[in-house]
């Protein structure tokens, strides 16, 4: 069989087959590659597919084969529609009357989109004859009070009077036909706004694929990209995330899997109702599966940056192999070391979010760094804690309290610059005490949900697996420290010495501190419980003040602040 190579795809003559081979390219068309060839498996198209590390291999018969692939596809994926809420003028053929019917949709299309999805025909071409179709014009006017306004004028039924083209009433499928054909009126297209659907004022999409904006690609290719990218437009689509890979077969096993779809994702809350999450990630879905739901959580699943948003995308995918096997065996399949295979998928892949500002994000490519993060995940998820009364839980589920934590230490209206900080710096395992000294104070001050008992386990466990075991022994003696001053503190009544410790900028001031901590309890002796651990801790931190000053000051005023606030607590609840 004799091949001519001939840019991506290859013609082969003799046999009349036609076989196109697509290589990986940027995102968008990676993406495209792996949503049409899991597209083409589900439908019983006449062709023969075949994925490969690198490339998408197609080989058919026909041509025709494109167009209806194209049509199934803006069929399934709804990207041409009929509009019920909003009707206008058609002429319907079979009785010969003016009928008010369903707007033809094109999503995310412009008006130009629309018209051209309309099907129209010549005036000469009606069962009828201008005379009878003049009067047709006359008898709906009477019989339509609103037929004035612009959506009923009579007008609106002819493409062009002059031309005496009339719009006539027709199926989805006959629009789609039209649409289809629009789009794609030569083998060769150019790259513009009609093959994608970005529009960030800054050029990403071009800058991603690198090569420029009046380039003209093969259809195929278009094709491809609509895989990619057309099933949505993205508007009101706060975070979107692409995972991508130049491994296409890892990719198709992640996406396949995992369930990664490209859809906006919206679930039912606990109260039945439903919620529009703005991303394709349903972490609601997902993450009820380990106790993460109810009004507590309630916060948790909205996402002010796309930081945050990648913390809990790592959080889902955990989740998502955590809990896999169950689901396929529930669903009666039984496949072998599963977590093992996706494991091996995510060394190829890469993660690019998409923000509603029209930037790219690229994230956590490295897969060191997101084999890391997953395992410190599992890591949460073994070690059990008593965080939630009556109730059996372990520090993945802390993880996503103390995320609520953060977003209600500050007002609903304020950026969070702090809580976005923190969320860098746990992904990159970097340390996080002054994120958690910082929210601490706007705790304090706005009054609002305290870290808990929590912090402390997921502290220890992320300073002895990510940060192998530095500043472990200055955090416990802290603490020690810090729990004892917050129960004196609430045992006074009093906010003042928690405050000073946010005033103290060197370890001379934290050791006037301490003095000031002395003669308080020997005014207040009756209310001054610092135990023989608590004297203990305090000299054996004097000793390192100088060089570790920074680091005992913030973990004293993190338990200071939490045992202050825990212990006002009790006391409201006794005083019921």
């Amino acid at each position: 069989m004799e091949v001519v190579q001939e840019n991506l795809f290859n013609v082969t003559q003799k046999d009349k087959i036609v076989s196109k081979k697509f290589t990986v390219k940027d995102v968008f068309f990676n993406n495209g590659l792996v949503n049409l060839y899991q597209f083409l498996q589900e439908y019983a198209f006449d062709i023969d597919i075949k994925l490969e590390k690198s490339f998408l291999e197609l080989k058919y018969k026909d041509e025709k084969i494109f167009f209806e692939i194209l049509n199934k596809f803006l069929e399934e994926k709804e990207i041409v529609t009929f509009n019920k809420k909003n009707t206008r003028i058609f002429f319907d053929t079979n009785t010969n009357e003016f009928t008010q019917a369903p707007k033809v949709n094109i999503k995310n299309g412009g008006s130009n989109d629309s018209k051209n999805a309309l099907i129209r025909v010549h005036i000469d071409y009606l069962s009828i004859s201008k005379e009878e179709l003049l009067k047709k014009e006359e008898k709906y006017i009477q019989e339509n009070e609103n037929h004035t306004k612009d959506e009923y004028k009579i007008e609106k039924c002819y493409y062009d009077k002059s031309k005496q083209e009339i719009y006539v009433l027709s199926s989805l499928q006959k629009h789609i036909e039209k649409f289809s054909s629009y789009l794609v009126k030569d083998d060769f297209l150019a790259l513009n706004s009609s093959i994608h659907n970005f529009e960030d004022g800054q050029k990403s999409f071009h800058d991603m694929i690198k090569i420029s904006k009046n380039y003209n690609i093969d259809k195929w290719e278009a094709l491809i990209y609509w895989f990619g990218t057309k099933i949505q437009h993205y508007f009101n689509f706060a975070f979107f995330i692409y995972p991508n890979s130049s491994n296409i077969e890892a990719l198709n096993i992640f996406k396949r899997d995992l369930k990664i779809k490209d859809e906006k994702n919206s679930f039912r809350d606990e109260d039945d109702t439903l919620i529009t999450t703005n991303t394709n990630i349903n972490f609601y879905s997902q993450l009820q599966d380990d106790e993460i739901f109810g009004k507590k959580f309630k916060n948790f699943y909205i996402s002010k940056s796309d930081i945050e948003f990648e913390l809990k995308f790592f959080m889902y995918l955990y989740s998502k192999i955590c809990h896999i096997e169950e689901e396929y065996e529930k669903a009666g399949k039984r496949i072998k070391k599963l977590k093992e295979k996706i494991f091996n998928a995510l060394q190829e892949i890469s993660f690019v979010i998409y923000v509603e500002d029209g930037t790219f994000k690229k994230s956590l490519n490295e897969y060191t760094k997101a084999y890391q993060f997953i395992q410190f995940l599992e890591e949460l998820k073994k070690t059990k804690t008593n965080i939630q009364k009556d109730k059996e839980s372990n520090l993945f589920i802390y993880l996503a309290d103390m995320i609520v934590t953060f977003g209600l230490s500050q007002s609903s209206k304020e950026i969070n610059i702090n809580f976005q900080k923190w969320c860098k710096a746990f992904l990159e395992f970097k340390s996080l005490r002054k994120y958690y000294y910082t929210t601490s104070f706007n705790i304090l001050k706005n009054e609002s949900k305290s870290f808990g008992k929590g912090l402390y386990e997921f502290e220890k466990i992320y300073l002895k697996n990510i940060m192998k075991g530095k500043n472990m022994s200055t955090h416990e003696k802290s603490k020690v420290l810090g729990e004892s001053i917050g129960y004196f503190c609430a045992e006074l009544g009093d906010k003042d010495l928690l405050f000073k410790l946010r005033n103290v900028k060197n370890y001379k001031q934290l050791l006037s501190y301490f003095k000031d901590l002395k003669f308080a309890s020997l005014k207040n002796e009756e209310k001054a419980r610092f135990s023989k651990e608590f004297n203990e801790s305090l000299e054996e931190v004097i000793d390192i003040l100088e060089t570790d000053w920074e680091i005992i000051r913030d973990y004293i005023a993190i338990y200071a602040i939490d045992k202050f606030k825990a212990t006002n607590y009790a006391k409201s609840q006794q005083n019921k």
